[in-house]
């Protein structure tokens, strides 16, 4: 007789499920820096990285030779990590804010079934992050995917 009754289950909105990915996402982005520095600074941290490494790259970039190109390469792709995760630090702002829940929850409603799947994968990343290689394209392609859903924010 007792098992008749079970807990119901708590239902989890599209601004808690976007805003758990977020913070995973993010967690997995800083997880090289301290944990004793507060999270925001980890993430200033972490862009003034990027920054510093794009100059770098930057300055030696040189078409004449196959090193040259190689630093163009990395240049172009250190800036779009630096966009990414610059968009996605100021988005989870966003979603720290607790008086914008109603309306998020309505903009995010047309892409409720998307969210949802990313939600559900990364509940169960474990499955899916087994070795280095397959855990950066898994996140990797959380981060293009959440950042696809959630492109007309602004």
């Amino acid at each position: 007789m007792f098992g008749i009754f079970k807990d119901a289950e708590k239902s989890i909105d599209t601004y808690e499920q976007v805003h758990t990915i977020l913070k995973s996402l993010l967690t997995y982005e800083l997880r090289e820096l301290p944990t004793r520095y507060e999270f925001w600074y980890r993430v200033a941290i972490r862009q003034e990285e990027c920054r510093s490494l794009q100059a770098e790259h930057r300055a030696k970039i040189s078409m004449t030779s196959a090193v040259g190109r190689f630093h163009q390469k990395q240049y172009e792709a250190m800036t779009k990590k630096l966009a990414k995760l610059e968009r996605l630090a100021d988005i989870y702002k966003l979603f720290c804010l607790e008086e914008e829940r109603a309306n998020l929850n309505h903009r995010l409603s047309f892409h409720q079934e998307d969210i949802a799947a990313l939600y559900n994968h990364i509940q169960h990343k474990e499955l899916y992050t087994y070795c280095d290689s397959v855990q950066l394209q898994f996140w990797e392609a959380i981060r293009d995917d959440i950042l696809q859903a959630i492109a007309d924010l602004d």
